[in-house]
């Protein structure tokens, strides 16, 4: 159970517009639930993008609950004090760090969990761009090709498609093809490919399995590097994403604390949890035991 005088006090920032649940009603039914054990809870909406950032930085050492996708939770993370605690409402899409955390799905149960779960804290993976700017991820960065699906899928796309939006961005830009070589770097060790995962996590883009190591909370990032034949990525990955199947053994993966990434001569997107942050070259590194989540 949730202990400690900050935490009867609770701050709900939520996306009134997140993809499975529409309107305020929906999070003041959340308060509600919160309520109905003591705390005392504020409803802060968002009205716009990284608002949920800004309303983070306001909530000082308290509970906060993030009420949307994984590009809420995400912003919510990248405001929260050392102190702060995170809870947990996943009305989003794809859901990753619920998922990874083996968080009900449904918003009342959420609620439930947020009451009668226990505190732990997780590792937090940080990219650096060129400029020095910094920025937290919870679950994964993806480099080149899924930063270039990220772009594909629009807020209109992924409201009338849902979770069939990415596959299908995903199957538009594989068969665009021409994608650039990426160059990563882990101490003295150089590797090229065409597409990189950093994860902090085991799950993808929803209930798909990209990395067998990560777990939120082994002190190190898992890095998986996926080739391509000809033109294209290989085939095979394509259909493991469609089909929401676990990437195999046979691609190349390693475990770093700290690595860097560059492509010389090209402008390759990188996402942070589901949303486009920045270009090459970024460096990534995990703070162990960052964020304190209740699970």
């Amino acid at each position: 159970m949730i202990s400690g005088m900050e935490a009867r006090e609770a701050i709900i920032i939520g996306n009134p517009k997140a993809g499975r649940h529409k309107g305020k009603d929906h999070l003041k039914r959340c308060a509600e639930i919160l309520r109905s054990d003591g705390l005392d809870v504020e409803v802060w909406p968002t009205e716009r993008p990284q608002h949920a950032t800004e309303l983070a930085t306001l909530a000082g050492a308290r509970l906060v609950v993030a009420a949307g996708g994984d590009g809420t939770m995400n912003e919510v993370v990248n405001g929260l004090e050392a102190d702060a605690t995170l809870g947990i409402l996943p009305l989003g899409t794809a859901n990753v760090l619920a998922r990874e955390l083996g968080l009900p799905l449904n918003a009342e149960a959420a609620c439930e969990r947020i009451l009668a779960g226990k505190e732990r804290r997780i590792d937090v993976g940080v990219a650096t761009d060129r400029k020095g700017r910094e920025r937290r991820f919870t679950c994964m960065a993806g480099i080149g090709f899924d930063a270039h699906v990220v772009n594909e899928v629009t807020p209109r796309l992924k409201r009338y498609l849902k979770i069939l939006a990415f596959p299908l961005a995903a199957l538009k830009v594989y068969l665009e093809g021409d994608l650039p070589p990426l160059h990563v770097f882990h101490g003295e060790d150089k590797y090229v490919t065409q597409f990189a995962i950093v994860a902090n996590g085991q799950y993808y883009g929803g209930d798909f399995r990209v990395a067998e190591e990560a777990a939120l909370a082994t002190g190190k990032l898992e890095v998986v590097l996926v080739d391509r034949v000809g033109r294209l990525l290989r085939a095979d990955i394509l259909t493991r994403i469609l089909a929401k199947r676990p990437l195999d053994r046979s691609m190349r993966s390693f475990t770093a604390r700290e690595l860097r990434a560059t492509s010389p001569g090209a402008q390759v997107p990188v996402q942070l949890d589901g949303e486009v942050w920045g270009h090459l070259p970024m460096s990534f590194r995990i703070e162990p035991d960052a964020l304190k989540v209740v699970r």
